[in-house]
């Protein structure tokens, strides 16, 4: 019986093993591809190409993250409560976020672009609609090998058309071969989930989901939380983007690029077990805050150092130690709060989770209004690693309200 129990639970650990593996590899492919992409792109025409195509890319994944509406967060837990409308709460979601994209595509054709350069944003910003709408669907299928293929067909795609125009590469060329992969890209996952995506018949396939007005207030706090961090996670490089030439745009992406791929391991730890994560006490949460900590402050003098290898052996930028050592700050302290902020969301307090957001970004927002024009890129991410301090201090509080208001809380579930 005792082996038995033994072997249940190797099984049960391998299968969890694989899991985290296969996120893992799933999370790591799409931070690596811009990488990749951008440095044929610095080695075949310039840092300067990159940097205005980067101009375009802000502005469409800023967009196209709206557009989204907390979608995933949204509809994972919709998939949970009434797992037979999963097709229904899908499209429905789709086709109420694509009457905003209606309305973005109508702002683009104001700003006044090119006609082919407006045309190949919005085909991006399609395509990028598409694919992040089968996100929810990967992850609650845990579809994480299937989803790697596909990261890695999208990414050789880029890389074979990049090296194919060579020096002949520009930023309106780049356009076209990020809309054409992540249009390919979507059309694969809608495919794969075609009995979710579409209701198809012998004769017909078509959407059974309706616009309806409720889902915008009703996946509100998703959006909330969700465009709360991506403006404390990017302000830095939104303000970049402001005050600097076009090749240090480029440069700082490319690192940031790098820092956010070391404050992602956290989570890929994390996600295959949110739902299990739930199941657990304040108290045991609270003790892996602490032990992922240490795993991050373990982690980071070997990831530093191959990211400044890479940065200054193959990209050959001229990046200081110091600028390194302020990216390590600035990539470490959410491994501490990152199980604090499910702690959080158990308890009900995602408020919290966005006032402390805005504190980040207001604290980010203003170091780098005063130092971007004195010091130049050191200074955005001074103000980044500040910011993530001030987040870390924030998050330390809550952890003890949660330690002293839920110390008799029900223990973890079995």
């Amino acid at each position: 019986m005792r082996e038995a129990i033994r072997l249940f639970k190797n099984a049960k650990l391998q299968r969890r093993t694989l899991t985290v593996v296969t996120n893992s590899i799933n999370s790591l492919v799409l931070p690596i591809l811009n990488p990749v992409v951008s440095f044929l792109v610095v080695r075949l025409a310039s840092i300067t190409v990159w940097g205005e195509f980067v101009q375009a890319l802000i502005v469409v994944q800023l967009a196209t993250h709206v557009i989204a509406w907390g979608n995933k967060e949204y509809l994972l837990r919709e998939f949970s409560l009434n797992p037979t409308q999963i097709a229904r709460a899908w499209q429905t979601s789709l086709v109420t976020r694509l009457a905003v994209f209606a309305l973005a595509c109508g702002a683009i054709v104001v700003m006044g672009l090119p006609p082919p350069r407006a045309l190949w944003i919005a085909l991006w910003g399609l395509g990028l609609v598409l694919y992040q709408s089968c996100e929810v669907l990967i992850l609650y299928r845990k579809d994480f090998v299937f989803a790697t293929l596909v990261e890695l067909g999208g990414l050789g795609v880029q890389v074979a058309a990049v090296a194919w125009f060579a020096r002949r590469i520009d930023p309106d060329r780049l356009i076209v071969v990020f809309a054409l992969a992540t249009l390919l890209k979507a059309s694969v996952f809608w495919v794969r989930y075609r009995r979710h995506t579409l209701i198809v018949t012998d004769s017909r396939a078509w959407l059974m989901g309706r616009f309806d007005a409720r889902y915008f207030s009703l996946a509100f706090p998703f959006f909330l939380l969700g465009f709360s961090g991506l403006l404390q996670s990017r302000i830095d490089l939104y303000s970049v983007n402001f005050f600097l030439p076009k090749s240090e745009v480029g440069q700082y992406q490319v690192f940031m690029t790098f820092m956010i791929y070391l404050q992602s391991i956290a989570a890929f730890i994390l996600a295959p077990f949110l739902k299990g994560l739930y199941r657990l006490s304040y108290r045991t949460m609270l003790g892996i805050s602490a032990k992922l900590f240490a795993f991050g402050a373990l982690l980071l003098a070997p990831g530093l150092s191959v990211v400044y290898g890479v940065l200054v052996g193959h990209y050959h930028f001229d990046l200081s130690l110091t600028f390194m050592l302020a990216g390590g700050l600035l990539a470490l302290p959410i491994y501490f709060y990152l199980p604090i902020i499910y702690a959080l969301y158990k308890a009900g307090s995602q408020s919290t989770v966005i006032k402390i957001n805005l504190l980040g970004i207001g604290v980010n927002l203003l170091l780098s209004l005063i130092l971007l024009p004195r010091v130049g890129m050191i200074g955005a991410v001074v103000a980044g690693a500040t910011a993530q301090w001030v987040m870390f201090a924030g998050y330390l509080v809550q952890s003890r309200t949660i330690r002293e208001t839920y110390a008799g809380a029900v223990p973890e579930l079995p």
